[in-house]
């Protein structure tokens, strides 16, 4: 992470392209720049630790017919939302599953975990303040650029929001 963080703000400084430092200070100077390098802290532990490709967060879960009892689960005990399918857009659609054990279950609901949900509340505080003119997360699990519609192969049409970025 701390290569991360250190890659990120030296690219945003311009400290990795000299030849761009002019437009780089006007957009320091014209935006404002809020940097999470984890949302998902728990999750990036574990792969640390125990299992490389791990992609959901670690929320204990049954599984099963037999629901917790007295705080203990008697059937299958799964760990782990994904986070990056728990949110509003295609909630619980194409690419997901209600399986608690799968690697793509996205949660009873969407915002229902608290790292989706902290996001959520700093996004619309800064709504509030301010216009928010792009929000741009990386994920990490494989080699892909998912753009709003990564659920889908189709195209974004042209008129949607998220070509009016700047």
């Amino acid at each position: 992470i701390e290569y991360l963080e250190k890659y990120i703000i030296e690219t945003l400084l311009g400290y990795r392209e000299l030849q761009h430092l002019d437009k780089t200070i006007e957009y320091l100077e014209k935006y404002q720049f809020y940097i999470a390098p984890v949302l998902n802290p728990d999750g990036y532990q574990y792969t640390r630790n125990r299992e490389r490709l791990w992609r959901k967060n670690r929320i204990p879960g049954c599984y099963g017919k037999v629901e917790a009892i007295f705080g203990n689960c008697f059937y299958k005990l799964c760990y782990g939302v994904d986070l990056n399918r728990n949110w509003p857009d295609e909630f619980g659609g194409p690419s997901t599953s209600s399986n608690l054990c799968s690697v793509v279950y996205p949660g009873k609901q969407a915002f229902d975990q608290l790292e989706t949900k902290a996001v959520k509340e700093k996004v619309e505080a800064l709504q509030k303040e301010t216009s928010i003119d792009l929000f741009l997360t990386f994920h990490s699990y494989s080699q892909l650029f998912l753009t709003p519609y990564g659920y889908t192969g189709d195209k974004v049409p042209a008129e949607h929001e998220y070509h009016k970025a700047q």
